[in-house]
């Protein structure tokens, strides 16, 4: 009986494993097609979007890439226009923010932070790779981390760009810049601060990566987070989600889970 209980503990352990994705790619694609698949909305500003561009809105050839129609929320760029005098794709575009940022989970690396010192983070012209390609290459743990789909969630481009690896926080003024979305971007003192209704997502999800993968939160953000998930209730989309992404990578988001079974 021991014996077939230890062969069962193995085989579930090893299908969890087998399912885990193999890359920050992979990662994309299984939170695309396995959690994702028909939930069109960004999380920080609730845009309408699409995975694959069928209809080719832009008419540029390309009918795979992502699109988002900013107008329709009533989201506006900051920067429409980049610094190169080009439009601003960005704020049409869908990408995949990490929602506590990779540097907070493994900025702290020497790998991150010496990459040059690392031989199989060399090019062949001797020049390294970055650091946070060197701590994924090199660190199990950090790209474990790197690639959970509990962290992961669509975004409208520039939004993940301003945001950057900036901490979260409660900012005094509300000052906009992104028309009707709510989020907040104070680049002074590098903080960000989103809409109350994501509050408890980004607590619950800065929490798992605490337990589940070891990242250090010093107090006031242990507390802050703990107070956003009082503020923001879980509710039947990030119930869902989180079901999605257990069977996707056969490892969910505790404290959603224990959330769930209490409503």
């Amino acid at each position: 009986m021991k014996k077939l209980l230890a062969l069962a503990l193995i085989l579930a352990s090893s299908s969890a494993i087998a399912k885990y994705p193999s890359s920050f790619s992979n990662a994309k694609k299984k939170a695309e097609k396995e959690v994702y698949f028909d939930q069109f909305k960004t999380f920080y500003c609730q845009c309408d979007f699409v995975f694959d561009d069928l209809d080719d809105v832009d008419n540029d050839g390309d009918k795979k890439e992502t699109k988002v129609d900013p107008k329709a929320c009533g989201y506006e760029a900051r920067n429409a226009i980049t610094s190169s005098g080009k439009e601003n794709e960005r704020v049409s575009r869908i990408e995949w923010e990490h929602v506590m940022p990779a540097n907070i989970i493994g900025g702290h690396l020497d790998q991150w932070q010496n990459p040059e010192n690392y031989e199989e983070c060399l090019k062949k012209n001797g020049k390294s790779i970055t650091g946070r390609k060197c701590a994924v290459k090199t660190v199990p743990e950090f790209k474990r981390a790197y690639i959970d789909l509990n962290n992961l969630v669509p975004a409208v481009g520039e939004l993940n760009a301003d945001r950057s690896n900036y901490s979260f926080a409660n900012i005094e003024g509300e000052v906009r810049a992104y028309g009707k979305c709510d989020f907040e971007v104070d680049f002074a003192s590098d903080t960000a601060e989103p809409a109350d209704n994501v509050k408890g997502n980004i607590a619950r999800i800065y929490l798992h990566m605490k337990h589940e993968h070891k990242v250090p939160l010093n107090e006031h953000a242990t507390i802050q987070m703990l107070e956003w998930s009082k503020l923001d209730p879980v509710d039947a989309w990030e119930c869902k989600r989180n079901e999605r992404i257990e069977e996707a990578q056969g490892l969910g988001n505790k404290f959603v889970k224990e959330a769930c079974s209490k409503q």
